[in-house]
């Protein structure tokens, strides 16, 4: 071997030499402890629950509807020779306000005619008595009878020729105006009354048996709040629940309670008119639910059971659901006073599962 290649092998074996006795102490080493990581215990919001009376919020949400709506009709025939100003499509007009007439000179000469017949079958009357004929007296007492109701008839619709509101309205459709010529039965306008205004509010069959309606002892009305949205403006008025619609519509299969507002025009009673057509949202009390709790829509799962919290570990706990409302929900039987009910949601949650109590 020549004196190049030895130097050459000396220096690799030296180096593999300190590698093996390098892997060998390595080896020999005794293995570090290692540190056993303990398991993650999830964390959950709950709430402690003590079932007791539970007060019941209704909703609902309608249109504002006239008690009375009429179309009024012309009685008589003729020219319309005046209307009053305030006659007006959108207007409100108050009992008794004088709103139209007719040409009244057909009708004031039938009265005169009425009143000279029936002055004749008088004359006649009084001279058959006075020539004591029975029975002549008995036709001119009949003469004078039909006489009478003539006249009647005529001054009637002497007093048809002017036509005026028979309650405070509102003037709904304008069917006739100044110069128009109308015929006896032609309408004239449509009214919708404004003494008391009503909104008929869908309900469902379970809320039926929530709805207190009707006059308690003491005379005093169930109230509930309405409420109109304009913009960033809300609008209020209180009624009073006056009755449940003794039947059931056939296509939606609801109910319709019927809420009713005095003089919703009136401005010294409400801070703003109830206009006829507005539509509006209604929030009102019903009769509590007796030993139930309520609970978060979250704490809800499969619509019959809940998760309590017992020793650390979850528990499923079946219950009878009564009762939705908003995001929240009506507990009745299943749950008892301490139970610690989770309201969070864990993409598993499993009967037996860990768990923390969150603040």
């Amino acid at each position: 071997m020549s004196p190049l290649v030895k130097n050459l092998l000396l220096p690799l074996l030296l180096l593999f030499l300190a590698g093996a006795v390098a892997f060998l102490m390595v080896k020999s080493r005794d293995d570090l402890p290692r540190r056993e990581q303990p398991a993650a215990v999830a964390a959950v919001q709950a709430i402690t629950v003590n079932p007791g009376p539970v007060a019941v919020t209704i909703e609902s949400r309608g249109m504002v509807a006239p008690q009375r709506a009429i179309d009024l009709v012309s009685e008589v025939s003729g020219r319309v020779v005046w209307v009053d100003p305030g006659f007006v499509q959108g207007e409100e007009v108050q009992a008794g306000q004088l709103l139209l007439r007719v040409d009244p000179i057909d009708y004031e000469v039938a009265v005169a005619d009425a009143e000279a017949a029936l002055a004749s079958a008088e004359l006649s009357l009084a001279e058959v008595k006075a020539l004591v004929q029975k029975a002549a007296i008995v036709e001119a007492q009949s003469r004078v009878s039909a006489a009478r109701e003539r006249l009647r008839q005529a001054r009637n619709d002497l007093a048809n020729t002017e036509v005026s509101a028979p309650f405070s309205a509102i003037v709904d459709v304008k069917q006739v105006d100044l110069g128009q010529y109308v015929q006896t039965g032609q309408a004239l306008t449509r009214l919708l009354s404004t003494d008391v205004a009503e909104v008929r509010l869908p309900l469902l069959a379970s809320d039926v048996p929530f709805v207190e309606h009707g006059a308690d002892v003491d005379g005093n009305w169930p109230e509930l709040t309405l409420v109109a949205t304009f913009g960033d403006a809300q609008y209020r008025w209180q009624a009073r629940l006056d009755r449940v619609e003794r039947r059931v519509d056939e296509q939606t299969r609801v109910f319709y309670l019927v809420a009713q507002v005095d003089k919703p025009y009136d401005l010294t009673l409400h801070e703003h008119a109830l206009a006829i057509g507005l539509f509006v949202e209604a929030s009102f009390k019903g009769r509590p639910v007796p030993n139930a709790s309520r609970l978060p829509r979250s704490a809800l799962h499969r619509n019959d059971s809940v998760f309590v919290v017992e020793n650390g570990l979850l528990r499923e706990r079946k219950v009878t659901l009564l009762r939705r409302e908003g995001d929240s929900v009506v507990i009745g039987e299943g749950l008892r006073a301490g139970d610690v009910v989770v309201t969070s949601r864990l993409s598993l949650m499993v009967d037996g599962l860990p768990v923390t109590v969150g603040g």
